[in-house]
């Protein structure tokens, strides 16, 4: 058996060759020792901070995901009320009239390039520019009738439209907000502050459409929109689309020939059982309901039967000899509701005569035509406005009187020269179709039997 020192016990002496511990390992020293355990511990201490929020990062990462998710398969959970609102698209105020002029509100609101109209400029010679800045300075700076006369009367270079150039007189429930929808679209109009402002029926005093100074100026500048018109150089054609100005022709359109003796105005015209039909619908939306109907139980007939009566309202050959009277024929267009609002060449080629008619591109914005204010198609089968009670008997009076204003149009159409043989018996011939439709389809026989009418 073999032992070593270590085994003895015996102390094993120590050359002065052999290093001490301290002196293998300097680092070792007590006071290292303790300097090491203390930054040891130092970055164990970062290291769990580090951890810790790189935990707290992934969580909150994971959270959003989590939310981002549920919002979506949710859509309105706490957390999402909690969230703001999104940003609206700012409109611009044609926009603004653009999001009532679609057919269905669920579409897109339509594109206007309003720069077109001022690529004319681009064409002119310094002779022309020089015109057309003359006429801009001197129709910028109006603030009243006087002034426009004096102004329009400036000459212009091409492309550039006297100020207000157009009006859209009536009648109501007519297309008139159709056609107002389609011409505000075309790069060579300038839209109107407000659709149908009235100012001239409704703030200027009858019998001579005296206007008062403060109301002539916020005509001017304001409703008629003068600084963006004046922006365009008056390359696009402001116009005012008030409808009930047509009833008012026994004095207004002798004195808007006066006031403003370039403008071109323009008339539309419906089945007149259908126009009075429509505007008693148009009163009962906004909670104006007339005596008649009332008293009749809900049947429409009295109403109708004074409304045919009433120059101001569904007879309307006695206010269009009027306009007739002022305006020449290539001043004044006659436009047939049930014509333009036709589906096919009809359409088109009414809305062509009348852009042609106005100074237009006669394509643009397009060949077919908004159908806005459908009231009489809303709610149910059987909702207020998608047909009207009557008898028999009682229609057929309505027709009598309708076709004796019908002819009264039409008389006044031949006297004047301002439509062709043909185009007479066209009007004629449309609102008879009307009438026939109704007693063959939506009529039971006999004398007492009930209708259902309904409107072109």
């Amino acid at each position: 058996m073999t032992f070593t020192a270590a085994d003895t016990g015996i102390p094993i002496p120590r050359g002065p060759s052999s290093p001490t511990r301290e002196e293998r390992h300097p680092l070792m020293s007590p006071e290292n020792s303790k300097q090491l355990k203390i930054a040891a511990h130092r970055v164990d201490k970062w290291g769990q901070w580090i951890g810790i929020l790189l935990a707290c990062f992934v969580l909150g990462l994971l959270a959003q995901a989590a939310m981002q998710r549920d919002i979506a398969t949710l859509g309105r959970g706490w957390y999402a009320r909690l969230l703001p609102p999104p940003l609206e698209p700012v409109l611009t105020p044609l926009q603004q009239q653009l999001m009532g002029c679609r057919t269905f509100k669920n579409e897109e609101i339509p594109f206007v390039d309003e720069t077109a109209s001022i690529r004319v400029l681009d064409s002119y010679t310094p002779e022309q520019r020089q015109t057309a800045e003359r006429f801009t300075a001197a129709v910028a700076a109006c603030t009243n009738f006087t002034c426009l006369q004096r102004a329009n009367k400036l000459p212009r270079a091409p492309g550039q439209f006297r100020y207000p150039h157009f009006y859209i007189l009536g009648f109501p429930k007519c297309a008139t907000t159709s056609l107002y929808c389609h011409l505000i679209q075309h790069p060579q109009v300038q839209f109107p502050r407000q659709k149908e402002p009235h100012t001239l029926n409704m703030q200027c005093s009858a019998p001579k459409m005296e206007c008062p100074p403060e109301v002539q100026q916020e005509y001017v500048t304001q409703t008629l929109n003068l600084d963006e018109a004046a922006a365009s150089m008056f390359t696009r054609a402001a116009f005012d689309g008030s409808t009930h100005y047509a009833a008012e022709g026994h004095y207004m359109a002798e004195r808007l020939k006066a006031t403003f003796p370039w403008v071109k105005v323009v008339i539309s015209m419906r089945d007149p059982i259908s126009q009075a039909l429509a505007m008693h619908l148009h009163n009962l939306s906004h909670n104006r309901t007339d005596v008649c109907w009332e008293e009749s139980g809900k049947r429409i007939y009295p109403c109708i039967a004074q409304d045919l009566e009433d120059v101001t309202r569904a007879r309307y050959g006695p206010r269009v000899a009027k306009w007739m009277e002022h305006f020449s024929t290539d001043q004044l267009l006659l436009v047939q509701y049930e014509s333009v609002i036709a589906k096919g060449p009809s359409m088109a080629e009414d809305l062509q005569e009348l852009k042609g008619f106005l100074g237009f591109d006669l394509h643009l914005p397009s060949d077919s035509l908004p159908l806005t204010n459908w009231k009489h198609n809303r709610g149910g089968p059987d909702a207020i406005g998608r047909y009207w009670n009557m008898t028999r008997s009682e229609y057929q009076h309505l027709v009598d009187l309708a076709r004796r204003n019908a002819q009264e149009v039409i008389q006044l159409m031949e006297s004047s020269g301002r439509a062709e043989k043909q185009q007479r018996a066209n009007w004629l011939r449309n609102w008879e179709n009307v009438w026939k439709m109704n007693l063959d389809d939506n009529c039971e026989a006999g004398p007492d039997g009930n209708c259902k009418i309904v409107v072109s």
